[in-house]
């Protein structure tokens, strides 16, 4: 199974880094990453494969300091 997620990430130091190792030590397998940012924020659209809830996934990033937004765009 795979599934689609884009973030609105805070622009701090470390915060993509944190995002990415939260989603690998969560047991997913990260299979394309696509990043934009403007002077405030990332916007950060995630592929992500494997056989887990993703709206588990979806909660724990949630509850990240730098997180503002996490949104599954599809599951499947």
């Amino acid at each position: 199974m795979s599934c689609s997620l884009e973030l609105a990430l805070d622009r701090a130091e470390g915060a993509l880094l944190r995002v990415l190792g939260t989603i690998e030590r969560r047991g997913w397998d990260v299979l394309a990453v696509n990043a934009a940012s403007d002077a405030r924020a990332y916007t950060v659209n995630v592929t992500l494969g494997g056989t887990r809830d993703p709206e588990i996934l979806c909660r724990q990033l949630q509850r990240l300091v730098d997180v503002q937004a996490v949104r599954l765009v599809e599951a499947g």
